[in-house]
């Protein structure tokens, strides 16, 4: 992940949230399924490692991903929708 653009990183978060997601779809009729939970746990926690090194590099992508200490210092970013992965 370290060599990819500010807009690929922001889409293989887009992705692995949209796997994340599915992947746990199927685990509500299926929770016993090994394959599933650890294809879960895979790409969770390589959407959680995408979202550490976009925050570090890019600034917080949600609330949730604010560093308290400066926590209003976020919103003084360009938003996605203004450009702001590109």
């Amino acid at each position: 992940m370290n060599n990819m653009s500010k807009q690929e990183l922001f889409d293989f978060i887009n992705e692995t949230s949209f796997m994340v997601d599915d992947i746990a779809l199927y685990l509500n009729t299926h929770p016993n399924c090994q394959d599933g939970i650890d294809a879960y746990n895979h790409y969770k926690h390589l959407r959680k490692e995408a979202i550490q090194e976009y925050t570090c590099s890019y600034g917080p992508i949600c609330k949730y991903d604010v560093n308290v200490e400066n926590y209003w210092d976020w919103v003084m970013r360009p938003w996605p929708w203004e450009g702001g992965c590109e």
